[in-house]
């Protein structure tokens, strides 16, 4: 009877001890996740080319992989590219592929945009298509380098065309909506599914990510049933996708204390994505409507059952549906 009491005891404080541990640990949880993160201030710091040779000249330099980053891609597929006519042109296109990806997802729209006479540059994003193959890499992502990156590909572009027009998805998506708060030298900017937000959270959820996981040990998030490519991340990055977010929050802040510095801007969302949020994209377009910007919305039907990666014709068949209406958008039929 004494042993039979003497265990009892050992496991109710066995049992307080971990109830203990477990409040703390939850009560750290709430503390990372409900004590807001700063929000960055990011404006441009704008040194475009001067010129074409110049352009080129600075893109050579760009697309090299950085010594941080090991200098190594995983694929030939995962460089930066550039489609040029040898010359300046009337229209030149930046476009920025998404989290997790690389340039080669544009690559055949790329082509459409240069058969049309504009030339077309396709930067590879920090830690993106390094040779480790590891999605964990997105971890050294931060708001400046984000930022910067498109302050750089920017300024290049300027030197390659008479009128700057910038295209992206997801993050790219929200690099273009930062060029578009940002860079009055681009005349012209299409989100598509930017990446402000996750989706299926609603905001004050989404903010509580964002705060624990940009502080929050980066955790990888593999995806096994997400096909092999020899140009992508294969999964998620807990710290990539909370930085993303942070990023696109700094966009909504700079937009709540001045106008866009482009006037022409559409916005294009897919009423079938679940991983953005589409009401986070509505809002600082609200935004800028109430700053008297004229945003251009369109919203691809949930009966298509298109994939967040729309573009990507490794994701999906319908390609040729989306490219129509960008391009109808572009007017670039």
């Amino acid at each position: 009877m004494t042993n039979s009491t003497t265990s009892t005891s050992k496991w109710k404080i066995i049992g307080k001890w971990v109830g203990a541990v477990l409040l703390i640990f939850v009560g750290i949880i709430l503390l990372l996740g409900l004590i807001p993160v700063k929000i960055p201030d990011l404006p441009s710091h704008p040194n475009p080319a001067k010129n074409y040779d110049e352009a080129m000249s600075r893109w050579e330099a760009l697309k090299t992989p950085t010594e941080a980053e090991g200098g190594e891609l995983m694929s030939p597929l995962a460089d930066s590219f550039i489609m040029e006519h040898g010359e300046r042109t009337d229209r030149v296109y930046v476009l920025v592929h998404g989290l997790t990806n690389s340039p080669h997802q544009w690559e055949p729209f790329a082509k459409e945009l240069y058969d049309k006479g504009c030339n077309v540059i396709v930067v590879r994003m920090p830690y993106h298509g390094l040779k480790s193959h590891k999605v964990g890499e997105l971890k050294n992502l931060t708001p400046e380098l984000l930022a910067n990156y498109m302050d750089d590909v920017t300024d290049v572009a300027v030197g390659l065309g008479d009128e700057v027009r910038v295209i992206g998805i997801s993050v790219g998506g929200t690099e273009a909506t930062w060029a578009a708060q940002n860079r009055p030298d681009v005349a012209m900017v299409m989100a598509v599914s930017p990446m402000l937000g996750m989706g299926l959270l609603p905001h004050w959820a989404n903010m509580f990510a964002m705060n624990l996981f940009n502080r929050f040990p980066n955790i990888s998030f593999p995806d096994p049933t997400e096909p092999e490519r020899d140009h992508v991340y294969r999964g998620q990055s807990s710290r990539g996708v909370a930085v993303s977010v942070r990023f696109g929050q700094s966009v909504i802040k700079q937009s709540e204390a001045a106008p866009p510095a482009v006037k022409n801007i559409i916005l294009i969302t897919n009423a079938n994505d679940t991983t953005v949020s589409n009401e986070e994209s509505h809002h600082l377009a609200d935004i800028w409507e109430q700053h008297g910007a004229l945003v251009i919305r369109y919203e691809f039907p949930k009966e298509l059952g298109l994939p967040h990666n729309s573009i990507d014709q490794t994701s999906t068949d319908d390609t040729d549906i989306v490219y129509e209406k960008m391009l109808e958008l572009l007017g670039e039929e």
